[in-house]
């Protein structure tokens, strides 16, 4: 029987799939295999528990693979393609393809075919392919200068807009939720937090973000409305350049911040329409590891 493996490799975990010509027959999810958030080792170790595991519940074996695609963000960055291929052809042989995750969240969402996709996870890009198969993407440089409206950069905002409130006297939802996130109890313990290296996990405060949202704190408002109109301003930076104006456009997205926050899904919709009435916005799931396993079925296909 021959098999298929497809992965995808977020800034939070790996998500792997083994499969025939037509079906999955595992599944496993492990750590994040991002290098630049847990270093090579870490990175290793969670890409090989990923694939064992994956061959695991599929209760087969990986002598017959036939080709494997990762998708790991920072596909592009200096000896990540080359540490991946190499990880990857030590556990199993066949081909190996290694691109960006929002190239395989794309062929998940559209299967080559026109649309843009709005990654809000750990970090954020924006992806669109025309119906010419001109791509063009957006964002998702790295915490300190881009991941606009991600996990990331709403925990890193939050944190801020906190701070600055405490210093004009409010000690609303937003400051005591992200106290507790952290155990901590003054500004001055958030602040040291912050700024310690390595950096704390940033993204884990999203969800404590969402519930000071809920609550009524408008500094935790004011937070994911600033993160999704940024977010928005680049979706439409890509649409200009690959569709004329007034075109119509699908939008997907995937990515857990944006899918599990309606709140921030409709604010960067609300950017969208503000510019583009012919904008239309799916929201069913996305699969990522499904697309990169549509590539490395598609590659035997043309080899």
């Amino acid at each position: 029987m021959r098999l298929f493996v497809g992965i995808d490799g977020g800034g939070s975990k790996t998500d792997c799939v083994v499969a025939n010509e037509h079906d999955i027959l595992g599944r496993f999810t492990a750590g994040t295999c991002k290098i630049s958030r847990v270093g090579k080792e870490a990175a290793t170790a969670s890409l090989r528990a990923a694939v064992q595991g994956a061959f695991y519940a599929s209760k087969t074996s990986p002598e017959t693979v036939q080709h494997t695609c990762l998708g790991i963000a920072g596909s592009s960055q200096p000896g990540v393609a080359e540490w991946a291929k190499q990880t990857l052809s030590a556990l199993m042989p066949g081909g190996v393809t290694v691109v960006g995750d929002h190239i395989v969240a794309h062929e998940a969402a559209f299967h080559g075919k026109a649309g843009v996709l709005v990654i809000a996870g750990t970090g954020s890009i924006v992806y669109g392919r025309n119906a010419k198969g001109k791509t063009l993407r957006a964002g998702g440089w790295g915490p300190v200068i881009s991941d606009e409206g991600s996990g990331d950069w709403i925990g890193r905002n939050a944190v801020d807009a906190a701070l600055l409130g405490n210093a004009d006297g409010e000690k609303g939802a937003l400051f005591a939720d992200i106290c507790k996130a952290w155990d901590a109890q003054t500004a001055d313990d958030l602040i040291r937090i912050s700024n310690s290296y390595p950096p704390p996990n940033f993204a884990a405060l999203f969800p404590y973000v969402i519930d000071a949202c809920n609550a009524g704190d408008q500094l935790a408002i004011d937070v994911i409305r600033r993160g999704g109109s940024q977010l928005g301003a680049i979706v439409l930076l890509v649409m200009r350049q690959l569709w004329k104006e007034n075109d119509e456009v699908t939008i997907a997205t995937a990515g857990g911040a944006i899918t599990n926050s309606e709140r921030l899904r409709s604010m960067v919709e609300n950017r969208i329409l503000a510019e583009w009435s012919t904008a239309n916005f799916r929201h069913d799931p996305i699969d990522p590891a499904q697309g990169a396993l549509y590539i490395a079925r598609a590659a035997i296909a043309k080899s």
